[in-house]
């Protein structure tokens, strides 16, 4: 039986703190909050629920009922994750039972695709310790702040849970942030970027959370520039963190996806860099090339110990001296990992997220902070200097390319690399078919100057190798360098074919 039901939009912050600091998390609030509401405690045993094909799972939503003091609450989530913080659909009924109620599912739109008849089992158990308190900062936001401790229980798995959630209950999202800031300051804490769900169902399966793909940016001709330029870095950076326990893992995919992602957040800057404010924008950009770096280097002796080497295995014929070089290659890339790893759980990378979400959720408050006047107009109406601006780059370092040093083709790689991550972010401003054209063509291009790349990249991994102190391996490098040089020369042959069809797309934009 339905007693009470409701409908809203929840965006929530969660953090991971560390052990030893659960009761002084808090203390930092103190000098930004007017007035704090005591705290209350109580313990929440929630079961979550789901078909055996894990039909809500796979739609993106979560089937939970709650007990807390003998009372119970059924709750529909829809999880959205387009930047740092969760932003979400909820439905939420109190019920006098602890199993779901199926009927209550009917009188939301998001379960209107799920099959007519459905059996749900339980899939796991959150028994959490929780403790709330409502913080009214200067700005007149309010903020809930929850204190998680307790465990996930899925089957016979286990995962300790100590974390802090920070919810807005009213007010402005930037501030969310800005606090968040203030305690990672004093206690260094993690960006938590999976829900308790998704959490047990991954125990649940003993697998580990698998490599994404960027979300598709929708944008609308009337949309501020600062309320594109907000959804863009949040896009990216739920991109970015997304792959967070896939990289962790060791799964290149993963790694590589991270790489993607500080690369679209460095385009995103590139793009509205006439506009944005230099000073924050130059910090960023540091920060952002030197994490960048420590990515690009596990990338190199991923494509190196998983595509390259495998693939001079396969031509047969130096093989009995390429298997010299997987041994130390493997070793590197290890290590390559763990320094992956290492900036992942450095609360440097805490600070560059948040502080990159509240600088551009101030923007898409209209804030002045973020940049100039031209922030305030319509996306459409900048879109023509800002895409022309980096195309202009990549014209100036395309013209007899065939001709150019690999050093030159790089910087023409980087610069056409800008461009399309620029094109991605705007391109629902445009229509579809002549967005789709440019960018075939400019991915085309871009292939055959990765292809150039990945061959002068492995040359001077496996000569690294050998400068290891390793004279033996010099026959293997030897091997290999001739091996590369070869489909080196081969992508410089295509090369002018894929520039002239590059360049000879109208630009839509204009």
């Amino acid at each position: 039986m339905t007693i009470h039901s409701q409908s809203g939009r929840e965006l929530e912050l969660k953090l991971a703190i560390p052990d030893g600091t659960m009761d002084t998390i808090l203390r930092p609030v103190a000098p930004q909050a007017l007035s704090t509401q005591p705290p209350r405690k109580r313990r929440e045993v929630t079961t979550y629920f789901d078909t055996q094909d894990r039909a809500l799972a796979q739609r993106g939503v979560s089937l939970r009922v709650r007990c807390t003091e003998g009372k119970n609450v059924q709750t529909l989530k829809a999880d959205h994750r387009d930047g740092v913080a969760a932003d979400r659909a909820e439905w939420e009924w109190r019920t006098d039972h602890g199993q779901p109620d199926l009927a209550l599912l009917r009188q939301t739109g998001i379960a209107n695709d799920l099959p007519s008849t459905i059996e749900l089992v339980q899939i796991l158990t959150t028994d959490i310790n929780r403790t709330r308190s409502i913080l009214e900062l200067r700005d007149g936001t309010v903020v809930e702040a929850v204190l998680d401790e307790g465990i996930i229980i899925a089957g016979d798995r286990r995962e300790t849970v100590r974390e802090l959630e920070l919810e807005l209950r009213k007010g402005d999202p930037a501030s969310i942030y800005r606090l968040a800031l203030a305690m990672h300051a004093s206690a260094p804490l993690t960006i938590v970027h999976e829900s308790k769900a998704a959490r047990g169902y991954r125990l649940r399966s003993g697998g580990v959370s698998g490599a994404r793909k960027a979300a598709h940016i929708v944008l609308t001709p009337e949309q501020s520039a600062a309320e594109a330029f907000g959804r863009i870095v949040a896009s990216s950076l739920g991109h970015l963190l997304t792959n967070r326990t896939a990289a962790l893992s060791g799964d290149a995919e993963g790694v590589h996806q991270m790489r993607v992602a500080i690369r679209r957040l460095r385009a995103a800057l590139a793009l509205f860099k006439p506009h944005i404010e230099p000073n924050a924008t130059s910090r960023f950009e540091a920060e952002l090339r030197r994490i960048g770096q420590i990515f690009g280097e596990a990338r190199d002796w991923d494509v190196f110990c998983l595509q390259l080497l495998p693939n001079a295995l396969a031509a047969g014929d130096a093989a009995e001296w390429w298997n010299f070089l997987e041994p130390p290659a493997t070793a590197r890339r290890e290590a390559a990992h763990r320094r992956v790893a290492h900036e992942i759980h450095a609360p440097e990378f805490t600070s560059l997220a948040i502080g990159l979400a509240a600088w551009a959720e101030q923007g898409r408050a209209g804030c002045h902070l973020l940049g100039d006047a031209n922030m305030a107009r319509p996306i459409e109406e900048l879109c023509p200097k800002l895409l022309s601006r980096l195309e202009h780059k990549v014209e100036r370092r395309g013209p007899h390319i065939e001709r150019r040093s690999d050093i030159q083709r790089h910087a023409l790689r980087k610069a056409l690399k800008k461009l399309r991550y620029g094109i991605d972010f705007v391109a629902a401003v445009y229509p579809r078919k002549s967005v789709r054209s440019y960018l075939r063509a400019c991915k085309k291009l871009q292939q055959v100057l990765g292809d150039i790349n990945d061959a002068v990249a492995g040359t001077a991994l496996a000569n690294r190798l050998a400068e290891d102190s390793r004279p033996d391996l010099a026959p293997a490098v030897g091997a290999l360098a001739t091996l590369l040089e070869r489909q080196r020369a081969e992508a410089v042959r295509r090369l002018p074919k894929r520039w002239q069809a590059f360049s000879a797309q109208p630009h839509f934009w204009t």
